[in-house]
């Protein structure tokens, strides 16, 4: 089983490299969170080209991105956990006034997620870290006044439509609640602003190792669709193909 998902896994990651050049949004101030692993860090790495600016939220282990060295990218050290140490960094997120804002930052939180065994202390956790530090970061981007593009990474976890198996409850119902403020806030602020969630796919990282992708494939992909900036995708839920999920 082991060998055929590795097999699996490299044939997926041939097949996208040799199926679409990658298209970089350039001359862009760009806010990536999550950004010393994963997706995250991917992106971070691909999008700090010459012309671009980056803020890179991390939470405290800075050991990858600080091997990018590039100067572009300023990296902010800042606790999710605690949503409202956001607002120490209020002025520079004003200031840098991003033009894309990719929310990547995201805990899976305990693996044992069944109803009878819940603490709400985890619970509040994974919701400060995985929808309202996304959403305060919204709110300060949007001051800045430059803001063109919001991408949620979500996950088809937070599907309720596709949820056919229970369990995980607080990872699923954080994902659930960043969809729906998604949505939300597609009616609230300015239209011209593309905002959208989406579901990156069966990704290798540290919440997901048996992933099939690659995190730089993902990010990769997630890149292409930014560039193209489909207002069709605004208030939506899609997937790394572009295709429309349902809620």
């Amino acid at each position: 089983m082991g060998i055929l998902k590795t097999l699996k896994r490299k044939i997926l990651n041939i097949e996208y490299k040799s199926s679409k050049n990658l298209e970089i949004p350039i001359n862009k101030n760009i806010i990536v969170t999550g950004a010393n692993s994963g997706i995250g860090f991917e992106l971070t790495k691909i999008l700090s080209i010459d012309g671009n600016n980056l803020l890179a939220f991390i939470n405290f282990n800075d050991d990858r991105i600080l091997n990018i060295k590039k100067k572009n990218i300023k990296i902010i050290k800042c606790d999710f956990s605690n949503p409202e140490n956001i607002n120490n960094h209020s002025e520079e997120i004003k200031n840098f006034k991003p033009n894309l804002l990719i929310n990547c930052a995201a805990t899976f939180g305990p693996e044992n997620q069944n109803f009878n065994d819940l603490i709400v202390t985890e619970f509040n956790t994974i919701i400060n870290i995985n929808v309202l530090s996304p959403f305060i970061l919204i709110q300060k981007s949007l001051q800045g006044q430059a803001l063109e593009q919001i991408i949620n990474i979500s996950s088809l976890m937070g599907s309720i439509s596709s949820n056919n198996n229970g369990n995980y409850y607080l990872y699923k119902s954080s994902k659930s609640l960043l969809n729906s403020i998604t949505k939300n806030l597609s009616f609230d602020i300015n239209q011209k602003i593309n905002i959208f969630c989406l579901h990156p796919g069966d990704v290798k990282t540290k919440m997901n190792t048996g992933g099939l992708i690659s995190p730089e494939i993902a990010a990769r992909k997630i890149i292409n669709i930014s560039s193209d900036n489909n207002l069709n995708y605004r208030g939506k839920f899609i997937d790394l193909n572009g295709n429309i999920l349902g809620w």
